[in-house]
């Protein structure tokens, strides 16, 4: 079975508590510090002609891997096979424990992305944060809230959300590379603000609830149903 490193962090909720405020905390404050001090410079040199030019087309392609549906036809995908493939293959039948793993697995995982995703759009909606690209010379404080137009749902990043929840949850299923998930979504981050549809305080904040999101999904499967992975 692949090693599950966040099984003790799930199985005791004061610890897990602890751990979502404190990740909470400090991304605000980052998001914060990056409002005040970074959001329009980043955003502007991003706008240099020279910068965009070289940027921004590769850019505009890798910032779609960030797109939800991938990786809810993944999940249900995961979770299909598993549980109606896989079991009829003579081939995986010794292997029955991995299967009935990542079954759960994409169960998880799709609850995952309805959790994180959930919270993404309150914040988007309460926010009504204007998008760098609609914004005057990239005012970072420009704000609408209430509002239902994706012009003004810059905070927090709903595409750093989605791929933080993929990377999470890839790093349970594949706990020998997550050396890369993490870096490689954040790679995906960077193009948010590359493409001018988010500010770098949106994604940092974005990343978080992507983050806190599944694990509050894990608990909650964990807790609440017989398809928990720890």
């Amino acid at each position: 079975m692949p090693v599950q490193q966040f099984g003790e962090l799930i199985s005791d909720p004061q610890k897990l508590t602890r751990h979502i405020i404190k990740v909470i905390l400090t991304s605000l404050s980052l998001a914060v510090v990056a409002g005040y001090f970074f959001d329009q410079k980043f955003s502007a040199f991003f706008a240099e002609p020279s910068i965009r030019d070289t940027f921004r087309g590769p850019a505009r392609i890798l910032t779609d891997i960030g797109l939800s549906e991938y990786y809810f036809v993944l999940a249900l995908a995961t979770w299909a096979f598993a549980k109606w493939v896989a079991p009829r293959i003579s081939a995986l039948k010794k292997h029955a424990n991995r299967v009935d793993f990542y079954r759960r697995w994409g169960l998880n995982f799709f609850v995952a992305l309805i959790v994180s995703g959930l919270i993404t759009h309150i914040i988007k909606f309460t926010a009504g944060r204007q998008r760098p690209h609609k914004t005057p010379n990239f005012d970072p404080f420009v704000f609408n809230p209430f509002t239902t137009h994706w012009h003004w749902h810059s905070f927090s990043s709903g595409h750093s959300q989605v791929i933080f929840t993929a990377a999470t949850m890839m790093s349970v299923a594949f706990p020998r590379f997550r050396w890369f998930w993490i870096p490689f979504a954040m790679l995906i981050c960077v193009t948010r603000i590359v493409v001018h549809d988010h500010f770098l305080s949106d994604i940092i904040f974005g990343a978080c609830v992507g983050y806190v999101g599944t694990l509050l999904a894990l608990s909650l499967m964990r807790t609440k149903t017989q398809n928990g992975l720890y």
